[in-house]
């Protein structure tokens, strides 16, 4: 995996939104322990629906999630 900028999150994360922790991240920049959880599902779910790329590039979330680690909303977050 590349280093993912805060950019690359978002772009990643666009289609993704899932009105909790996915979502948060993604308008936000903030991660909580069920960023973790609901990343993983969401790669998950794209694999199972036969969606290779788009599980690849959740999964390079995930990755951004767990060397990051929690924090609080992101000041300035969409402009980053």
């Amino acid at each position: 995996m590349t280093e993912l900028t805060d950019h690359d999150v978002r772009a990643r994360l666009r289609a993704h939104q899932d009105g909790g922790p996915i979502s948060r991240l993604f308008e936000t920049g903030e991660i909580v322990e069920e960023t973790f959880v609901a990343l993983g599902m969401r790669a998950d779910q794209c694999e199972a629906e036969g969606q290779a790329e788009e599980a690849e590039q959740v999964t390079d979330v995930v990755e951004y999630v767990s060397t990051v680690g929690e924090r609080p909303p992101v000041p300035n977050w969409p402009t980053r």
